[in-house]
């Protein structure tokens, strides 16, 4: 596995740090329930029609996320650890139409509970980048931003505050 020397090394990492205010139970079940999943993964603008997740080190994640313009961005995934509710870890990447690897990107997400909110720790490694990942890589920081913008109004809507 390498990553393309055309992706620059500021994108092959990245690291957010988010707090939400919900306890750290709730915000995990959020990452770990498909229902939950689908109502916040994805940047703005975005929806996740189908959300397969089988929550358990070795578990299968397949994802398809439809884009403003009806297109389709299907991904898959494995989960690597998982310490509930402290840390969860996954891989996961996009195929070409040949089957093989376009990218494939390591997430880690650490929940630390401060005074009934969590703080949610993301560090995403890219693993496997061919050059022509340049464009989604590019957006990696923004994509994920704007889903922990629509996790942010999941919460407070199924929180009610």
């Amino acid at each position: 596995m390498t990553v393309s020397a055309a992706i620059p090394e500021r994108l092959r990492r990245l690291s957010i740090v988010r707090t939400f205010d919900a306890p750290r139970a709730l915000v995990w079940k959020m990452w770990t329930d498909p229902a939950h999943v689908a109502a916040w993964w994805g940047p703005e603008h975005f929806t996740t029609p189908e959300v397969r997740m089988d929550v358990r080190p070795g578990g299968a994640i397949h994802m398809v996320m439809r884009g403003p313009d009806g297109a389709d961005f299907p991904f898959d995934g494995r989960f690597t650890a998982i310490e509930e509710p402290e840390r969860l870890v996954m891989r996961t990447w996009v195929r070409r139409e040949d089957g093989s690897t376009w990218f494939e990107v390591e997430q880690s997400f650490r929940f630390e509970e401060i005074d009934g909110q969590t703080r949610l720790h993301l560090d995403a490694v890219v693993i496997e980048a061919g050059e022509d990942a340049l464009g989604p890589l590019s957006g990696m920081e923004a994509g994920w931003t704007q889903s922990l913008d629509k996790l942010k109004a999941h919460v407070l809507a199924v929180t009610g505050d």
